[in-house]
């Protein structure tokens, strides 16, 4: 006689089952995935902890700033309505700064040293090896800040956000990031090109830029984040009181430091001072969370560049 066969119990007992071909782990394995997991829960909180903070205060009532824990103690719009106000120009025009200062660095900078390790990349191209280390002598060593701010001066591009343009366009780490790429394309596709009739240019724009997109997308986000981020040469080239050149995290830094001079004769600023900062800063990492989602998947794409060859 037949017996009837459970298959929930089947499916159950088979889920639970251990796999054979699984690799047995060690003690020492267990101990090191524990202790990673558990520096990356710490470093986690030491990320976010700051940010919950940040927008802690910036909802938060300035009576209550001292029991902000988490979250909010007491609600309060004031500091992001003030920020939006008029009373904030100068906060907007330093976002619009670091907006044009950003999206020019990154579209030129990306481009020019695309277009520069292309040739680069080709065993063939004349003086390769002296451009080579003409490019990284230049990475390791600067001829100083002196020599730059004289060069600017005489320009006359101090106080502008040109000055913060021209210096931050050459990044010699992207050129070689994109000379390695370059190097990893199959000679069998622009050889077909070249048949086909192709140009240089029209190879580099139309074949090589669509294929080298995971490359274009993590160094475009590193020189957005760097360049969104980064205040050095604003600090060298551009005079604190010259507001309507200054980029944001500029700004930022002046209103972090300088900030109570501001609230000498006005009573809500005096009161709210933590507050609208932080309300500041909650806004100026916008930018940079709307387009991380976008980019992400060519940054996954670009971390496995050069480790498999053939």
């Amino acid at each position: 006689m037949n017996k009837t066969i459970d298959q929930p119990n089947i499916t159950k007992r088979r889920l639970f089952k251990k796999n054979p071909n699984k690799i047995k782990e060690t003690l020492s394995d267990r101990i090191i995935h524990a202790v990673s997991v558990s520096l990356l829960i710490f470093f986690v909180i030491l990320i976010v902890f700051p940010l919950l903070n940040y927008f802690s205060l910036a909802f938060n009532n300035y009576a209550f700033n001292d029991k902000i824990i988490l979250w909010p103690a007491k609600l309060d719009l004031a500091p992001i309505k003030y920020v939006f106000s008029a009373n904030s120009k100068d906060f907007w025009r330093s976002f619009l700064n670091s907006v044009i200062i950003t999206l020019i660095v990154t579209f030129v900078s990306n481009l020019v040293e695309a277009m520069a390790a292309y040739p680069l990349s080709k065993k063939n191209c004349p003086f390769r090896s002296g451009i080579l280390m003409f490019f990284i002598i230049t990475m390791l060593f600067s001829a100083g800040v002196v020599p730059i701010y004289l060069l600017m001066r005489s320009f006359n591009l101090l106080n502008t956000i040109w000055s913060i343009i021209l210096i931050s366009i050459s990044n010699v780490t992207n050129l070689l990031f994109f000379k390695t790429f370059f190097e990893n394309v199959p000679s069998e596709i622009q050889e077909a090109a070249i048949i086909d009739g192709a140009s240089p240019l029209q190879m580099f724009f139309r074949i090589i830029v669509p294929m080298a997109l995971p490359v274009f997308g993590s160094c475009c986000f590193f020189t957005i984040v760097g360049m969104w981020n980064g205040y050095g040469a604003a600090l060298i080239f551009i005079n604190s009181e010259a507001t309507e050149a200054m980029p944001l995290a500029y700004y930022l830094y002046i209103s972090l430091t300088n900030g109570q001079a501001a609230t000498m004769y006005d009573d809500f600023l005096r009161n709210y001072l933590p507050n609208i900062q932080a309300a500041s800063m909650l806004i100026s990492i916008i930018p940079i969370l709307i387009i991380y989602p976008y980019v992400i998947k060519y940054i996954k794409s670009g971390a496995t560049l050069g480790s498999v060859k053939g």
